[in-house]
Order: C-alpha cells, then structure tokens, then sequence
C-alpha cells in the first residue's frame, strides 16, 4: 500500500486564530480592537511579502511588531512598551480552533506524517504549540526561517518537502489563506483550503481540489480518496 500523503499544516489562522487577539486589545483600545486586529494581520502578511521580494529576510517576530506599529498608527493611537509587549506575549498563547484536536486526532490515526509549516519564527512557534497543546499531533514544526523566504515563496514550499523526505507532490498542505494554497500549488505541492471565514478564494488561482471549513472535514475527504 502507498503510504498517506504528508500533510503540512500551516498556523496561523488555519490552527490557531490571529484575530482572537482583539480580546486582548480590547482592554486597551475598546473601541479600535477588532480593526486594529485586522490590520495587525494583514500588514503583518504584507511585510513578510515585502521583504522576500527584496531579497531580504528579517524574523517574523520583527515583522509582528513593525506590524502592530503600523495597526495603531493606522487608527490614531499608541499605547506603552508594557502593553506592546503583553500582546506579543499573547500572540504566542493564541487559541486554537475547535475542530483542531478532532481533526488531528482522526488524522494522525489516518497514519499521515504531519508537520507544521510556519512563517513564524521558532521562538513564536514554540510558544504556541506549548499554549495550544499541539506538540503530541506533529513529527516536526517547521519554520521559513530555515530558508530564509516567506510563503509564498517556492523556495518555502520545496524546503518543506525535503525536510519531510518526500516528492512535492507526495505533500499536501493544509491552510486557511488562499495566497498560500495558490503558493502551494504553483510549487508543485497539493493543497487543502480551510476555508474558516467562508470567505472567497484568491484570484490568482482555483480553489484546490480538497475545500473543508473544518480539520475534521479534512478527515473525511481524505479518507475517502
């Protein structure tokens, strides 16, 4: 029998969400919080986009608070270095969804060799799979820093599939954002959208051949190939 296709697993908003950070900014910024959230995100996305196309590399903990910077200026205000740093320290206690352990479980009992696939840097990596409880579900965390480009740099997608030993297209990866899928694809690498947001897909691409909204309806789709 062919052995089950690797499955790397992106983390930031496909295992745990970047946007539940708001009900920390809220108790400083209650009327900002959510924009400021999502701002947060998206310039932080940007940043790392930015920077490959420059050929150049800096941590995505740097990128995260050039980002948050950026997010408060954007809304007119500031706050002090001790709130700062709280919300980078709660940026590495992010909740995880909660179809993540049912879909890990069926899935690593599925026998797939699962890895998580990250921009972030392992220091942030690290204190995320600690807070979330993610460590026992996963061979291995692995982070762009390694090759020095962000997703969705090929370079990123190919790095991932010889850590794990195996032809990109014996991978699957497994995201939330789009522009990752698209990244995925365009490398050579299968790809599943967790489409959380039921939001629409990117237009540099079709949405690949597994859409779920959830990891245990990933369970399903894989198991019925």
């Amino acid at each position: 029998m062919t052995a089950p296709e690797a499955l790397a697993f992106d983390m930031y908003g496909t295992l745990v969400d970047p946007i539940e950070i708001s009900d920390r900014l809220a108790e400083y910024l209650p009327e900002n919080a959510l924009r400021v959230a999502e701002i947060w995100r998206q310039t932080q996305l940007e940043l790392s986009w930015r920077v490959t196309l420059m050929e150049r590399y800096e941590s995505f903990e740097a990128l995260t608070r050039k980002a948050l910077d950026h997010a408060l200026a954007a809304v007119g205000r500031t706050l002090d270095v001790e709130q700062k740093e709280a919300l980078m320290a709660r940026y590495g206690q992010l909740e995880r969804f909660p179809d993540v352990i049912p879909g890990l479980k069926r899935l690593r009992q599925a026998g797939h060799a699962m890895v998580v696939f990250s921009n972030g840097n392992p220091s942030m990596l690290a204190a995320t799979m600690s807070s979330a409880e993610l460590d026992s579900y996963f061979d291995d965390v692995i982070s762009v820093e390694e090759v020095g480009r962000y997703k969705p740099a090929p370079a990123a997608y190919l790095h991932v599939a010889s850590r794990l030993g195996r032809p990109i297209e014996d991978v699957r990866l497994v995201s939330s954002n789009p522009f990752d899928d698209v990244g995925a694809e365009a490398a050579g690498m299968k790809a599943a959208w967790v489409n959380r947001s039921g939001g629409l897909f990117d237009p540099l691409g079709p949405p690949p051949e597994i859409v779920v909204e959830t990891l245990t309806e990933l369970a399903d789709a894989l198991a019925a190939r």
